[in-house]
């Protein structure tokens, strides 16, 4: 079983203290977010075959053309997990302030295929300091988990942080 690890060290630079004040206007554990979505082929990889997309070539050289399949892909379902986190906490943080990824994993469970709709949950599990850490699961029509995972977000002071991100690139 497949398993993305994703980690953003940049992002305690832009952290600003978070006062005991602003803890008490953090969400509480338990917030969850729910949204479904249907798997369009730019949400996939190629697995057994070549892609173009990022390029790429098949691990396996003996693999057959006809056994290529395009499947949704694990770095999809993390960004499903961070989006849907962020948006269910949505009017619940303090003023002036933003949430961002810091540290994701997702495990793949089983395929989905171009045209599958996706029903994709997240839990908030834990709200520490500027620290929210949220569990996600993506499921298919018949209830199996396409993939499960965590998502470490921090609360950030948005001023800074676009302060520090380069629009000239």
């Amino acid at each position: 079983m497949p398993c993305l690890v994703a980690t953003h060290r940049h992002t305690r630079a832009f952290v600003r203290v978070v006062s005991l004040q602003d803890m008490d206007e953090l969400p509480d554990t338990g917030t969850e977010g729910v949204r479904t979505f249907t798997v369009r082929s730019a949400h996939t990889t190629t697995v057994f075959g070549e892609q173009t997309n990022p390029p790429g070539r098949a691990a396996a050289t003996d693999a057959d053309p006809s056994e290529t399949r395009k499947v949704v892909g694990s770095a999809q379902i993390l960004a499903r997990f961070e989006f849907l986190a962020r948006e269910s906490v949505r009017g619940q943080l303090p003023p002036g302030t933003g949430l961002v990824g810091e540290q994701g994993t997702v495990t793949h469970r089983r395929p989905a295929s171009v045209g599958t709709e996706l029903r994709v949950e997240t839990t908030l599990t834990t709200a520490t300091d500027a620290t929210l850490v949220f569990d996600g699961r993506a499921t298919n029509p018949a209830d199996a988990v396409v993939g499960k995972g965590t998502v470490r977000t921090r609360v950030v002071d948005r001023e800074r942080f676009c302060g520090q991100v380069d629009d000239s690139v």
